[in-house]
Parts: C-alpha cells; structure tokens; sequence
C-alpha cells in the first residue's frame, strides 16, 4: 500500500481520508503516470497496461474510456487545462486510429506480437470511442472531430445484422474464425455499447438514425439478456449492470432494477477477502477491476433507491480491497498476483470514479446517478 496513503489516515484519524487519498492519487496517476503515452506516433492514447513505465499496447477502447473519465472529473471538479489538453490529444489519436484500415482493436508497440483481437472490429470498442468524443465535447474539453464520428459511425453501421441489432463483432477476412468468447457474442454486456451510442447521438446530431435504432433495439435485447441468461463472468456482467444504469430516464429502467439488484447480491456473496471471482463458473483471478466495476453498481443501485441493493455488507470491503491494493506510484495492477511493476489503466479509472462515488453524500451521488458519466 502506498505509504503516503496510510499516513494519511493515520495522521487524521478519519476512516473517509484514506479512500479519498486513494482516489486523488488515482487522478494524479491518470493524467500524469505512464498509461498515457506521451510522446512518438501514438501520443495521446492510453495504454492499456504498462510495465515498469512502458506501454504495452495502446488501447482505442480505453482512450474512449479515458475520454469519458475526463469529462466525468471536469463535471464533477470543474474544467481545467490540462483535462482539455489530454482530451484533445487522445482524440487526435483516435482520428488517427480510426484512419488504419483493418482496424486494429489493439496496437502493440512491439508490432510482432499476434493479437486475435486484431482480426475483427467491436461493437463495444466503437461506442466507447463515440461515447467519449461526445462526452468530452460535452464538457467542452473538445470539440468533436466530424471525421472521427463520421468514420465510428460507418463501422458501426457495417455491424448492423438483419435483425437490426448491432453484433459483437464482425471479423475483417470473411472465412475467418473468432474465437468463442462474451466479446464476439451478443449478450448482456452490449447493454453499455448501446447506451453509449445512444448517449453520443444526443449531443451528435452526425449520429446517423440507422445507428441510433440499431442501438435501441441492441440496449433492449441486451436488457433481456442481462435479466433472463446474465454473463456468468462478472467483468461482462457488470457491464451490462453498467448499461442499465446509464439510461435511469428509460422507460424499463425502474423495473430492471430490483432484480438486477437482487443478482448481484447474490454474486457478491462470493467475494473473498474484499476481492470478487472472476466467473460464477470457475473462480479465476481475484481481478481489481472487478471490484471497481461492482463497487459502482453498489453505489449507483442504492442512490436510485433500490431496497435490495447490497450496500451496507459490500461497500467498506470493496473499498478496501482498492486502498489495500494502491501502489506507491497511485496506480493499480489489473490483479494483486500480477508482476509488481505492472498497472492497468482501465482498472484505476473504474477505481477512481467508484472511490469519488463513495465520497459523496446521498443526496449528492443521488443527483449524479440521474447523469452518471460511467466509465
């Protein structure tokens, strides 16, 4: 644990400061640590993992988050300079990301290293991308770059089945194989995708009608889902628990939400010294972001009101779980059993916004939970 941290709590005796001291050094990690790669041909994008100060790869889903999360801190700690400056660097990126053709989902720095995930384009990659240029222009730390909507926008119309829901996932080469996994299947999770699309085409009037309908009819489809055959991988679960919660005004919200509630009180049941398993199937690793992703929903169920939500018996252990876990740099691993020098960008935004969620009195988070900016 980070031993700033600790002195922190100690020296003001009050159980609130450690968890808010954890999620300040997660914001100074975001916009300053190594995740975000700072200078050579993908500057502006955030890695999604890196080891020892290197980026591993950078990661256009996770700079579509990173978009998200900085408008979420301009909304909520006001605008500043240097969350425009990050914004507007990662979308630079995107725009030319976006530009390659295939569309990688991952671009390695060492570009000998075979990724599957490189040999189809996502659905959920492309509404992240979407739904943070809209929520950064949104902010007003952007202005959104029309080519970058226009090209998201085309790829997303090309996934567009028969049926007029979004698929997962359509590989570049038709004869090509993808792998059986939540991420080339439709399920719950695509609940998120389509909200975020369905968020962007609010404020993007260059969000085409087709899309918007694929996308309501994804979220609805992916609804049922989410309440009739959930993922039993929590970190896909979640998700679509996430994409419930980012359309509070939709007409089947309230009624989503008591059951959904009721599931994953029961899921959390299973969690092991403030950690959670992987799967329902198979215990797997004792993953951070998964407790990030579950300390959210917690918070966000209960400021809606919803009875069964679990807050009393899981909020402190989740949260301990991340303060526990903090490294000296304010950063996080993706798991406590991964290498000591490795940190996860995705994992310390979850992290970050659940811990500035905590620090929130009800009435407060209660209002953020009618506009979330869910990362």
């Amino acid at each position: 644990m980070n031993p700033a941290l600790a002195a922190v709590a100690v020296d003001s005796g009050d159980s609130e400061a450690r968890p808010v001291a954890a999620r300040d050094a997660l914001e100074r990690w975001l916009i300053e640590g190594p995740a975000r790669i700072a200078t050579g041909p993908h500057a502006g994008a955030m890695a999604g993992e890196s080891v020892g100060g290197r980026a591993r790869y950078a990661y256009p889903e996770i700079t579509g988050y990173y978009l998200q999360w900085l408008a979420h801190r301009a909304h909520r700690h006001g605008h500043t300079e240097i969350l425009a400056l990050r914004a507007r660097d990662a979308q630079r990126w995107l725009k030319a990301w976006i530009s390659e053709s295939p569309l990688p989902a991952r671009v390695h720095i060492d570009a000998a290293v075979c990724d599957w995930r490189n040999d189809a384009t996502f659905a959920f990659d492309l509404a992240m991308v979407l739904r943070g240029v809209a929520s950064a222009a949104d902010a007003g730390l952007v202005v959104a770059d029309a080519f970058l909507v226009g090209e998201a926008c085309e790829h997303l119309r090309t996934l567009i089945a028969v049926d007029g829901q979004f698929d997962a996932a359509r590989p570049h080469a038709a004869a090509a194989l993808l792998p059986t996994r939540w991420s080339t299947r439709r399920g719950a999770f695509l609940t998120k995708a389509a909200a975020g699309v369905l968020a962007a085409a609010r404020s993007l009037a260059q969000v085409p009608r087709a899309v918007q309908a694929a996308a309501e009819a994804t979220w609805d489809a992916s609804l049922d889902a989410l309440l009739c055959h959930p993922h039993a991988a929590l970190h896909p679960y979640l998700y679509a628990i996430e994409g419930l919660l980012s359309l509070p005004a939709h007409p089947r919200f309230d009624a989503a939400c008591e059951p959904v509630a009721r599931e994953l009180q029961t899921r959390l049941a299973a969690r092991r010294c403030g950690t959670l398993p992987e799967s329902l199937e198979s215990p797997g690793r004792p993953r951070l972001d998964i407790v990030a992703h579950a300390l959210r929903a917690v918070l966000l169920l209960t400021a809606h009101g919803v009875a069964s939500a679990p807050v009393a018996r899981a909020v402190p252990a989740l949260i301990e779980a991340v303060c526990a876990n903090l490294e000296d740099d304010g950063g996080l691993r993706f798991a406590p059993d991964d290498p000591p020098t490795l940190r996860n960008a995705w994992t310390c935004m979850f992290a970050e916004q659940a811990l500035d969620y905590a620090a929130c009195g009800h009435a407060e988070l209660a209002s953020i939970a009618t506009t979330p900016w869910i990362v």
